[in-house]
């Protein structure tokens, strides 16, 4: 009876969440466009809005089932709009409020780093499961702060995003 009382809302415990990983791409943060990165200001590339009865975070600690915390590869390449050229700048991951009032940064990488392997974890950039989560009506971002006006060609060919989160529900 308890589990059924924790299910419809009865007593007085917290239902248990239950926890799983995921990987993120550019389809998730909602990019369907080529996005304008002016030169010296942060520019929010893409959103995810946490679910109701969820809470997300950037990262995973068991990337392949293995209880590794040294985190998952997080991989970004973005293409410019030039061919033959990438994105040259930095990235932020950031979980901000509804209301993109209260923000906090996860991780700030340069592109070039971001972009350096997917496949061998002594080159990637591992990403573990960040402390703060991403309740409902939140956000996860991808910003993007270049010296340079520049152009994200978000369906270039070799415009890839991997990017691991926690998913808590």
């Amino acid at each position: 009876m308890g589990i059924l009382n924790n299910l419809v809302g009865g007593g007085n415990k917290a239902p248990r969440l239950q926890k799983f990983t995921r990987t993120y791409t550019l389809a998730d943060f909602g990019v369907t466009a080529n996005v304008s990165i002016p030169a010296n200001s942060w520019t929010t590339l893409g959103t995810v809005t946490v679910p109701a009865q969820q809470q997300v975070t950037f990262g995973s600690n068991d990337p392949i089932g293995g209880g590794s915390i040294a985190g998952a590869p997080c991989y970004i390449i973005m293409d410019s709009d030039t061919e033959d050229t990438r994105i040259s700048g930095k990235l932020r991951l950031a979980i901000t409020n509804a209301n993109e009032t209260n923000t906090v940064v996860v991780m700030e990488e340069t592109t070039q780093k971001m972009s350096s392997s997917r496949d061998d974890r002594t080159k990637a950039v591992l990403l573990p499961e960040y402390t703060v989560r991403a309740k409902e009506d939140s956000k996860l971002q991808v910003l993007a702060f270049c010296t340079s006006a520049q152009v994200f060609d978000y369906d270039a060919t070799d415009t890839e995003w991997s990017i691991p989160v926690t998913v808590y529900q």
